[in-house]
């Protein structure tokens, strides 16, 4: 299934490049015909997997000797392959997309690479590895497009759809009957050179064949994770099921849940659904090949950090839910907890009391949070704080997580706030006798610390070292597929939507703007605006016609919606980002701004 978050750019740009240089020899990224040949990608093949360059050397380094001296066309030919293995997942920025192909051609290029030709996001995200292992991917893809090219040739392949069942063919092989002796689809000249190993390109290029019948999963260990954690439905299904490749069999406990949830568009990255198999979340711009559920799992003690709207507040509670309902899972069958995630009212009353929120600010100290000696009828009579009472009250009586959240920690002196919670979160089940009424703090195995911070107020280099490593830190920015998600959702049940040109426009744009931030001398990427922001078009498109009294051709239109949410929203923090400058220079500047992200 096609995921709410996915950008269904990906699908058509897809199919696309199948009809325009597999089925023919035409380039997809540039205008120019015949070019894409077998012989060009044979010539790829050789330079690039046959003549592999090994050591530690820069991937861009080795391309640059590998490719030295080559013809035209093969240099263009390998670009498309490279446009291709980066081109539908989520976690690589649209301008780095645009990047890719265009610095492969250099100064080969003949023709301008067409515009219109990169997604602002993705299908899902692929994680590190699809970039740690991107000789093997790119190996594939070239080995995929020889065999399309040679099946094109004799007749074997005709049409688009074709061409997609080959695929699919292929990456099935490749990964569940690897026998390049005895291969059934492929000829043997080319597949003697598939790279071992499990490919994110194996499910990224199945889902784009067959988006109905695979899931939106890049990640190999995540589709293990999954059919693993679900197991319970394949071992109650018909015998012929249960001898099927992990695809097959994951497509029918898609039906076994969907049937429980009542919901036949759920994802398996649902953060309910999720957490059956590991998953804390969909991710964002972290680097790390975890996520920040599992890290708080593990460490106890996570920070979500960046620019204010990118979903850090919001994500703290999912992830603390998340934690909560883990633990949860053990204590009921399967098919229970399903029903149970199913009801908010039951969530409800499983994380009821057990997350806990403290918005920080100037005022909030020591002796709020830990205890201090305060002055009552006229006599100085010791109180504990908030996290004392937290912590006998709730958490010491609990066998279940408790999640502290201490949002805008950027707002405190962390290093006086915490004083013996530094090492109490460090040695748990410690006592740690306070210099305050005798009180001693002793922090449980169960009680977990969620911050946030905005990286603008505070950066991170400033925080020290002590308080550093006694967290994880999660960088959060802006998301094309968040605010893709977030209008999908805040549009659900509207009988008048945003059109799906100008949505996708409108993302576009949005992207466009941040990346005009981050090249901004005095900004940089700490002062993205967050893709919360951007989704407040929503509200704005809802309430036009009552406010102005007419109706909408398009969201872009002349004093619209756009206008409008650059007016209220947008100018107004541009402004104050850009505050020390001369007047003048500051309107140059936001003028700019402001027709990258109205006109494009």
């Amino acid at each position: 299934m096609k995921p709410d978050w996915a950008d269904n750019k990906v699908y058509e740009l897809f199919d696309a490049f199948i009809s325009a240089c597999i089925l023919t020899n035409d380039s997809f990224l540039t205008d120019e015909k015949d070019v894409v040949t077998v012989s060009a990608i044979d010539d790829c093949i050789d330079r690039f997997i046959v003549k592999v360059i090994e050591g530690k050397d820069s991937f861009e380094n080795k391309i640059r000797r590998q490719f030295d001296g080559a013809p035209y066309e093969t240099i263009l030919s390998f670009a498309h392959v490279n446009w291709l293995w980066c081109m539908s997942p989520s976690d690589f920025q649209k301008s780095y997309k645009k990047n890719v192909a265009s610095w492969i051609l250099g100064d080969a290029k003949r023709v301008p690479i067409k515009e219109d030709i990169y997604p602002d996001g993705g299908f899902g995200d692929a994680g590190p590895s699809i970039k740690f292992r991107k000789h093997k991917e790119i190996s594939f893809l070239l080995l995929v497009m020889k065999q399309l090219k040679l099946k094109v040739a004799d007749q074997s392949i005709k049409t688009l759809d074709d061409a997609k069942k080959m695929i699919e063919n292929m990456c099935l092989e490749s990964r569940f009957n690897w026998d390049s002796e005895n291969s059934e689809i492929v000829d043997d000249t080319v597949w003697k050179h598939t790279p071992e190993g499990k490919l994110a390109m194996y499910n990224i290029l199945l889902h784009l064949s067959n988006p109905d019948k695979y899931e939106p999963v890049a990640s190999d260990s995540h589709k293990d994770r999954i059919k693993n954690a679900f197991n319970v439905f394949i071992e109650e299904a018909p015998a012929d099921i249960k001898v099927k490749n992990r695809e097959e069999q994951i497509l029918y406990i898609r039906g076994k849940v969907a049937e429980i949830l009542e919901d036949d568009e759920f994802t398996f990255y649902d953060n309910y659904v999720g957490n059956i198999w590991g998953w804390g979340g969909k991710a964002n711009s972290y680097e790390y090949d975890f996520d920040p559920l599992t890290a708080l799992l593990y460490k106890r003690a996570i920070v979500l950090y960046g620019p204010p709207g990118t979903s850090k507040t919001y994500s703290a509670k999912q992830i603390a839910e998340n934690a909560i309902l883990r633990h949860h899972l053990p204590k009921c069958n399967l098919k229970d907890y399903l029903k149970t995630v199913s009801n908010k009212k039951e969530i409800e009353k499983i994380v009821r009391h057990r997350i806990h929120r403290l918005q920080l600010h100037t005022n909030y100290n020591y002796e709020d949070f830990i205890g201090g000696i305060k002055l009552v009828d006229g006599k100085t009579i010791p109180q504990k704080g908030d996290l004392l009472k937290l912590i006998e009250d709730k958490v010491a009586v609990d066998d279940y997580p408790h999640i502290l959240i201490l949002d805008e920690i950027n707002r405190v002196d962390l290093s006086r706030l915490f004083g013996e919670f530094f090492s109490a979160i460090e040695n748990r089940n410690e006592e740690i006798k306070l210099s305050v009424g005798e009180f001693i703090l002793k922090v449980p195995e169960n009680l977990y610390v969620v911050g946030t911070m905005n990286e603008i107020d505070f950066s991170l280099e400033r925080i020290d070292f002590a308080l550093r490593r006694r967290f994880v830190w999660f960088p959060f920015g802006f998301s094309a597929d968040s605010l893709r998600e977030i209008i999908h959702f805040k549009q659900r049940g509207l009988l008048n939507k945003i059109s799906a040109d100008d949505l996708q426009r409108f993302i576009g744009n949005s992207t466009n703007l941040n990346d005009k931030i981050s090249e901004a001398e005095e900004l940089g990427a700490q002062y993205h605006i967050g893709h919360t922001f951007f989704a407040e078009i929503v509200e704005i498109f809802k309430r036009f016609e009552d406010v102005q009294g007419r109706k909408l051709s398009s969201i872009f239109e002349v004093n619209g919606p756009v206008k409008i949410l650059w007016d209220i929203s947008i100018k107004p923090m541009l402004e104050a980002f850009f505050g020390n400058m001369e007047m003048q220079d500051r309107k140059e500047k936001i003028e700019s701004l402001e027709s990258v992200f109205t006109n494009g």
